[in-house]
């Protein structure tokens, strides 16, 4: 118990009329609870210090842990060291088996050679087998099924070919877009639905008497995309004229075919001489980021952030016979439904002489 709770009691307990006597009792207990060593004197929490226990100190580390830290720590190549060292077990130069082991390790190296040898890897194809192809067996067969798969279905007078994949095998495309221009959307979308649905030429010819400030750009890229399409996918091939053998007094002959006239989607009539030249099926615009902003003073001190936005314009390029694909389809389906009937042809039945409403 506390010394001053002590005291504090011993006061209020003691007489008022004979202060020697209390105060020689209070000396006593005063004697009493400093002396008792097993009663400690506390003080309150407030103020106890906690520099006894260690908190609050700098924790010092020692020369042990800064060791097992730096070897955890340690380069990647010499941690590999340590593992073949531990793991990779060997043999005594005393051994009967030291020859075969030595030959075996010199073969090894000569059949390595040093461009299959790439970054510390070893590149050779008996080496990447076994992680690309790790079971022969098993890929010839399926290889082989998928084989007989394909030769049964093209060989089926019943099996029929998916419309998408004989699209797909029959007609090319390619799909170009352009990098991120210093224009805005609603700018741009004229320009892309100017040259949608038009040949490439003609759709050049456009953008070389436009007055836009972007026409240039597009302009460039249907040239570059023209390119990519006849060197990449061989579009736009067909009306090259070729030298004929049998026709030696005309000396060239045009390899094109008729011309086909026929209406597109939109009710348009146009010829086609040659089915694989160049048009632009679709072509469509996107928004890009923000290039910056722009302050604008306004009145009052205040002051207006213009936004600098980025555009890029796509277009995908077919043949022309595509298009004639798509003329035979809808008149197929026209000719399949027949004529348009207004009312069902049935007979009149309940006939009066007078009206009936």
């Amino acid at each position: 118990m506390p010394t001053r709770r002590l005291l504090q009691s011993a006061a209020s307990l003691a007489p008022s009329a004979s202060s020697c006597t209390s105060t020689r009792a209070l000396l006593a207990l005063q004697h009493l609870s400093i002396s008792s060593p097993s009663h400690p004197s506390r003080l309150p929490i407030t103020q106890r210090r906690n520099a006894w226990f260690g908190f609050g100190r700098k924790k010092t580390v020692s020369s042990e842990e800064i060791e097992s830290v730096s070897k955890e720590l340690l380069p990647a190549d010499h941690r590999m060291k340590l593992q073949k060292q531990v793991r990779g077990g060997g043999i005594e130069p005393d051994s009967i088996f030291s020859d075969e082991v030595e030959e075996a390790e010199k073969k090894t190296a000569a059949d390595a050679e040093a461009s299959d040898i790439t970054g510390g890897l070893n590149r050779g194809k008996d080496v990447l087998a076994r992680a690309i192809d790790p079971d022969p067996r098993s890929r010839v067969r399926w290889e082989r099924k998928m084989v007989i798969r394909h030769v049964a279905k093209a060989t089926d007078p019943f099996s029929r070919e998916p419309r998408l994949a004989r699209i797909k095998r029959t007609e090319k495309q390619l799909h170009e877009k352009s990098p991120w221009l210093g224009t805005s959307v609603k700018k741009l979308v004229h320009l892309s639905r100017q040259i949608a649905g038009k040949t490439v030429e003609e759709a050049l010819v456009q953008m070389r008497y436009s007055k836009k400030k972007m026409a240039k750009e597009i302009a460039y890229q249907l040239e570059l995309a023209r390119d990519r399409a006849v060197v990449e996918r061989g579009m736009g091939l067909g009306g090259v004229k070729v030298q004929s053998e049998d026709a030696a007094e005309d000396g060239v002959k045009d390899a094109r075919k008729e011309v086909q006239q026929i209406k597109t989607k939109d009710g348009k009539y146009i010829e086609i001489d040659d089915p694989t030249k160049l048009y632009i099926a679709q072509s469509w615009v996107e928004r890009g980021p923000l290039r910056g902003f722009r302050k604008s003073p306004r009145a009052r001190g205040r002051m207006d952030l213009i936004k600098k936005p980025s555009t890029s314009i796509s277009v995908l390029l077919k043949e022309q016979k595509t298009l004639i694909r798509e003329h035979k389809e809808r008149e197929e389906k026209k000719h399949r439904q027949g004529p348009w009937v207004h009312l069902p042809d049935r007979p009149i039945t309940a006939q009066r002489q007078h009206y009936s409403w």
